[in-house]
């Protein structure tokens, strides 16, 4: 078997380590053309989520009678309820295009800025169900009244359902960084709508993801939250040290295993972490010494903007526990600052998901990588 090659983009293929479990359900999941259940995948940052969904994709890529449509509200040009509704109706369109359910040869986005009578006139001779082409009016035509663009996404993202109807397909709809879409205005009205529209459906299965978990059980987890038992929760956990030393050995062959634990402590078994140090080092040398030089010379990168976001309390608290405090107590002690002051700000830091509560009044950075950089950068400032 050949040794793959160290990527910074998700991972699919031989490339894609682990998530066995849950890839499978995925996957069996969107095979059953008459299941409506659709998921909500959670994790930390850098865990390998969008690896996980892009994967999925991967596997359906050759099943006739499954379309994936795939959109990471993060790459959206402005997060505006305009653009969120032209970008849903590109990437449905065009996933049917591609398959070729959807004969049309131009591509829908071009069409959006025409008006109703131009886009009927184009279409008039394409074979399309008039179910279909009753959609793409009313998306035109919502599109057309500038004052009420809620109308024009729900009818956006209702095309996907008119397409999985009329060609007998089920539709798997990603919608990755999900948490993104309350940064539109009025999001929360939006993700309600978007939930109301999805109880009609049946033959759409709905995926979407996020890294903030306060975020997410407000839009699925929680009881509260719009898509509470619509979507099934699924957290994403780092690796699991087999699993590290599984990702070690496909790109390395021979691994010692003394080394893939070291290695998987401090990385945390994030698989970024893991591809981007050996994109740099390819593991070569003493692990001690790759770790040392990568923080050194690479950690500024990943790092400094996070720490600066904090504020100078927040700073002199992660500081402390870079180098071992894990108390209130000691906490206050290194930082000399009142341990009110320090009991204050620590669930201020979780919620931040900065720092992790180990057991009852025991705590830890939850990035032990970005921790390791903190201990290297400032550990030993007066």
């Amino acid at each position: 078997m050949s040794k793959a090659e160290f990527i910074l983009t998700p991972a699919t293929g031989k490339y894609f380590i682990g998530r066995k479990e849950l890839i499978s359900e995925l996957f069996k999941e969107a095979l059953r053309k008459k299941s409506h259940i659709g998921f909500c995948l959670y994790g930390r940052r850098r865990i390998g989520k969008t690896s996980a969904l892009m994967e999925l994709k991967y596997l359906l890529r050759d099943k006739k009678d499954v379309v994936v449509v795939y959109l990471s509200l993060y790459d959206l040009a402005d997060l505006s309820l305009r653009t969120f509704g032209q970008e849903l109706v590109n990437i449905i369109s065009s996933a049917y295009q591609e398959k070729g359910l959807l004969p049309i040869k131009i591509k829908m986005g071009k069409l959006l800025g025409a008006s109703l009578d131009v886009v009927m006139e184009l279409l008039k001779n394409a074979k399309i169900q008039a179910s279909v082409l009753e959609q793409i009016k009313l998306i035109i035509e919502s599109g057309e009244k500038k004052e009420n663009y809620s109308e024009y996404i729900r009818h956006a993202f209702n095309l996907s359902e008119k397409l999985a109807e009329s060609t007998s397909t089920k539709c798997v709809l990603i919608l990755d960084e999900f948490p993104e879409i309350l940064r539109i205005e009025n999001g929360a009205q939006l993700v309600k709508m978007l939930r109301t529209q999805y109880e009609t459906q049946k033959n759409v299965s709905l995926i979407i993801s996020g890294s903030i978990k306060k975020t997410l059980e407000m839009v699925a987890i929680s009881e509260n939250s719009p898509f509470y038992k619509q979507l099934v929760p699924k957290h994403l956990l780092p690796f699991s040290e087999e699993e590290t030393e599984e990702f070690l050995k496909s790109y390395m062959g021979k691994v010692d295993r003394a080394e893939a634990r070291k290695l998987h402590k401090l990385t945390g078994g994030l698989p970024f972490y893991l591809q981007f140090i050996g994109r740099s080092t390819e593991y070569r040398g003493d692990i001690d010494q790759i770790i040392d030089n990568f923080v050194k010379q690479e950690g500024s990168l990943f790092f400094k903007e996070e720490f600066e976001k904090l504020s100078d309390k927040e700073k002199l608290i992660v500081i402390s526990l870079s180098k071992g405090m894990k108390t209130l107590t000691d906490i206050a002690k290194e930082t000399e600052e009142p341990t009110t002051t320090i009991g204050r700000y620590l669930p201020i830091l979780m919620e931040k998901e900065v720092i992790i509560k180990e057991f009852r009044g025991s705590y830890l950075i939850l990035d032990s990588l970005f921790g390791y950089w903190v201990k290297q950068k400032y550990g030993n400032a007066p």
